[in-house]
């Protein structure tokens, strides 16, 4: 019986893996959008930073390597890839709250319009804090945000606390109230 061509039992061993890839491509794609919306208001760098990021995971994971958890590792090259974009540019976020004026504007009227006041509000925040809250809206735990990140799990904590503070103080800024007799449990 005559061998294989060359190459030809690798892609076959690396289409199940590529399979894998799509489905997950699929799946993750607008939360790695999302995460980076909320970090960077240029749309056109967070798709080329998405795809980017999903290429560099792309040829690891077909590559053959195993993710403990493919998603944290993603927005983590996500964020890199970010950060060396916003250094080429120039870009540094810099503010300071006491110095921020927000406008009048009306309360919004679709999942995504609310999403993308939370991902402006996030914008004004320190661009660590912005991180990890941002990091923390995809729900990831504690323990995974400090891992990726390479800080400690408290000073997440502590960024996750002064970032709600500081983002409802930019709500009330603009408008938004929290019900009275409502309690954080």
């Amino acid at each position: 019986m005559p061998h294989p061509p060359a190459g030809e039992d690798d892609e076959t061993a690396r289409a199940p893996r590529r399979a894998a890839f799509g489905a997950f491509f699929l799946q993750h794609h607008l939360t790695v959008e999302l995460f980076l919306l909320r970090l960077e208001p240029d749309r056109g760098m967070v798709e080329d930073v998405t795809q980017e990021a999903f290429m560099a995971l792309c040829a690891k994971w077909v590559g053959g390597q195993d993710f403990t958890d493919p998603r944290t590792y993603v927005l983590a090259i996500a964020r890199n890839i970010l950060r060396r974009h916003q250094k080429r540019r120039g870009r540094v976020t810099t503010l300071f709250f006491d110095d921020l004026t927000m406008p009048e504007i009306a309360a919004p009227a679709t999942p995504r319009e609310a999403e993308d006041r939370l991902a402006a509000w996030i914008q004004l925040l320190p661009p660590r804090m912005g991180e990890v809250i941002s990091l923390s809206q995809e729900n990831l735990p504690d323990r995974a945000i400090a891992e990726r990140m390479d800080i400690s799990h408290n000073t997440v904590r502590e960024y996750k606390v002064q970032a709600r503070r500081k983002l409802k103080e930019l709500a009330e800024a603009d408008g938004f109230v929290t019900p009275t007799g409502r309690r954080r449990r």
